[in-house]
């Protein structure tokens, strides 16, 4: 693998593919491993070997390829996650926001935590999806001109998101609560 570092260094987007038929297998189950999640797991993959495209130059000929992808996989895995608490800071704000004057009691928070858990399950426009319909009240043509996307594409993910939710047997009653809760 070390003799397409220089390769990729030099914009060969053939030695490029080589690395990511080599590579994406043990990149995937990295993601996967850690997230248990396969769209996750997919996602990330492929935002690994975007980064790994985009930032070639800075590849060390004297460092293996291994290695440095997996710093790259590695940092977009810490940069999800730090995106996700972002987003659960932020929802945690619009609800203080949306609801004022509320007091949080422990189960309001407890119910809040929970809902957090079951929402992060869901990658990561899907959850936007989801948020933006089923808790703040947008119609799919109201989410799809918001996001750039068809309204079937809205559709499409509050499905999937209700599949994969379906796992969650509370899910339902929590996200009601969460946001119902006063």
């Amino acid at each position: 693998m070390q003799e397409y570092i220089q390769n990729i260094i030099n914009d060969d987007q053939v030695a490029f593919e080589m690395v990511f038929k080599l590579s994406h297998r043990k990149i995937y189950a990295y993601y996967f491993k850690k997230t248990a999640s396969a769209e996750l797991a997919d996602e990330l993959t492929q935002l690994a070997f975007i980064k790994l495209w985009r930032f070639r130059h800075t590849l060390a000929t004297n460092i293996s390829m291994d290695i440095q992808l997996f710093r790259i996989a590695k940092s977009t895995l810490l940069d999800h996650f730090k995106k996700v608490a972002a987003e659960e800071r932020n929802l945690k704000s619009y609800y203080r926001d949306y609801f004022p004057g509320t007091t949080v009691s422990p189960t309001t928070y407890e119910t809040n935590e929970q809902l957090t858990a079951i929402l992060n399950q869901l990658p990561p426009t899907r959850r936007q999806v989801f948020i933006l319909s089923r808790i703040e009240g947008y119609s799919y043509s109201e989410i799809a001109a918001r996001l750039s996307i068809s309204p079937r594409t809205v559709e499409k993910h509050i499905s999937l998101a209700l599949k994969q939710l379906g796992g969650y047997g509370r899910a339902t009653v929590i996200i009601f609560l969460a946001y119902h809760i006063s």
